[in-house]
């Protein structure tokens, strides 16, 4: 669309990125697609009516070439969605995933959003997005590299929230609980996950869906968040927060103090 902003997703060829830049879309937005699935990229574009990139996150020339298809125009929104998990004991975690892991969740962030900057500085309204995840806030026993690295997602959301903004560029993170993608269902598939637990621990009771966290992604480079920044909007059905450890189906004996 002539005179659109525009919008770029990573890891946009599935899941959360596919559910975010169909919103972005749907929002006004021209969205370009990057993901390292060239075939999968084009395809979700094409579904989208957006433009697919092939893009590694994990490699500093491939993300620059990348960006470089942007040209000289500006970019007002990114969102660095593209991640992978891994499960394994910590105790047994193989360097090599550990490495990758980094590279992907944590350093794919770090290098789109810098790549980013020089595009972002010419915007009238331009924003950041993080995926995080509730493995910032929970231990999660199995996913060593994966959690470790949505945690520093955080730091480097606060890092660049301050640091960027005086260029007027917001960054905040979103932080999506258990929400019904491939990824998810892959861990109750191996036993990673247990699906009568997680619900019980989720006080709405449910698990999220795609179209959930990318109208969280969709309040925060709008308008309306224009004076938010350096913040991480939760969307997981209340789970972090919950502090019953009783099951929902028991009401707790009444103690008196």
């Amino acid at each position: 669309m002539e005179g659109s902003p525009v919008a770029l997703v990573t890891g946009a060829a599935q899941g959360l990125g596919l559910a975010i830049s169909l919103r972005l879309r749907a929002d006004g937005f021209d969205v370009v697609m990057g993901d390292v699935n060239a075939e999968g990229v084009r395809r979700a574009a094409g579904q989208v009516g957006g433009r697919g990139v092939t893009m590694d996150v994990s490699d500093d020339a491939s993300v620059a070439a990348a960006f470089d298809t942007l040209g000289d125009g500006p970019l007002d929104v990114l969102v660095n969605n593209a991640g992978l998990i891994s499960r394994q004991p910590a105790a047994e975690f193989d360097s090599a995933q550990w490495d990758r892991e980094m590279a992907v969740n944590l350093g794919g962030t770090m290098r789109c959003s810098r790549a980013a900057y020089a595009h972002l500085v010419r915007a009238e309204r331009p924003a950041i997005v993080n995926l995080a995840s509730v493995g910032s806030t929970f231990g999660l026993p199995q996913r060593l590299g994966y959690s470790t690295a949505k945690a520093g997602v955080l730091g480097l959301t606060r890092t660049l929230a301050a640091e960027w903004g005086p260029d007027r560029i917001r960054v905040n993170a979103v932080a999506p609980g258990y929400i019904e993608t491939a990824m998810m269902r892959s861990g109750f598939t191996t036993g990673a996950l247990d699906e009568t637990r997680l619900l019980d621990r989720t006080p709405l009771g449910r698990f999220g869906s795609a179209d959930e966290v990318a109208g969280a992604v969709s309040f925060l480079v709008s308008a309306d968040a224009s004076f938010v920044t350096g913040t991480v909007l939760k969307v997981d059905g209340g789970i972090t927060i919950d502090g019953s450890f009783h099951a929902r189906s028991v009401e707790p004996d009444p103690v008196s103090y």
